[in-house]
């Protein structure tokens, strides 16, 4: 059987709350310029896009079907 000694073993972590840290210098969006994007990263983010507002539209009319504002009545 092996025995472990962690007797000297002392890990001390100094936890500082954010409201008492030094503030760290804000960077901006203009300095960093474009982010290189491949064909395919592109196209899943145009998908992403196109996904998102169909759902919001659909979303939209769902709701205002809901609202009985969505049907057409002769």
């Amino acid at each position: 059987m092996i025995a472990l000694n962690n007797d000297c073993v002392t890990d001390e972590f100094v936890v500082i709350h954010p409201m008492f840290d030094e503030p760290e210098e804000k960077r901006t969006g203009d300095e960093l310029g474009l982010m290189p994007m491949s064909r395919s990263v592109r196209a899943c983010l145009l998908a992403l896009r196109c996904y998102l507002i169909l759902m919001s539209f659909l979303l939209l009319f769902h709701i205002l079907g809901e609202a009985g504002l969505g049907r057409i009545s002769h």
